[in-house]
């Protein structure tokens, strides 16, 4: 959000190059999120220093290069980073789906394994949509659709998945499930 009201606050003043200085502002606002986080928690989430130094590298790069296709590329890069890191807990047993929302909901780990794979799909999906985008429209339709486009489209899959999860939740403390059940 802070990304495109910069872009459209600058592009309206007439500055040449908002792209970039939307991507600064961006970026010391992802560097000032993780500091305060690090005040808050006490510590670094992992996931928020992957990528707040993704911002960082991706808005470097297009600010020293002035090339905007370094931000074309983040939205892809940080979705197959989310993608791999989704269904490569599955596979090695560290379920990231699981470690961010384990303590909202109680799902059984093929449950949990579930989900994650098919976060893991949509965030490639959300990456192969951004490549689309940004190589077939302009940079205003690409900013806009940062917004306007991915966020309803995730919103969209959250909401998909919630017959799933609630089909699956343990309903009180001591109900347990069978490990072996077959999931949808």
């Amino acid at each position: 959000l802070l990304f495109v009201i910069s872009y459209h606050y600058l592009k309206r003043q007439g500055a040449d190059g908002a792209i970039y200085t939307a991507g600064l502002i961006f970026m010391v606002a992802a560097f000032l999120g993780l500091a305060y986080s690090r005040i808050k928690l006490g510590k670094f989430s992992g996931l928020l220093v992957f990528t707040t130094i993704i911002i960082g590298v991706t808005v470097g790069l297009a600010y020293f290069f002035q090339d905007p296709r370094f931000l074309y590329y983040k939205p892809t890069v940080m979705n197959i980073a989310y993608g791999v890191l989704a269904i490569g807990g599955v596979l090695t047993g560290k379920n990231l789906i699981k470690m961010m929302m384990g303590d909202a909901l109680n799902l059984p780990r093929k449950a949990w394994d579930t989900l994650a794979i098919r976060w893991g799909i949509f965030f490639f999906v959300l990456a192969g949509i951004n490549e689309y985008v940004w190589r077939n429209f302009n940079e205003e339709f690409w900013v806009n659709f940062k917004l306007m486009g991915f966020l309803p489209l995730t919103l969209v899959f959250t909401f998909a998945q919630l017959p799933f999860i609630m089909k699956h939740t343990k309903i009180t403390e001591g109900e347990t499930s069978s490990e072996d059940e077959t999931l949808d």
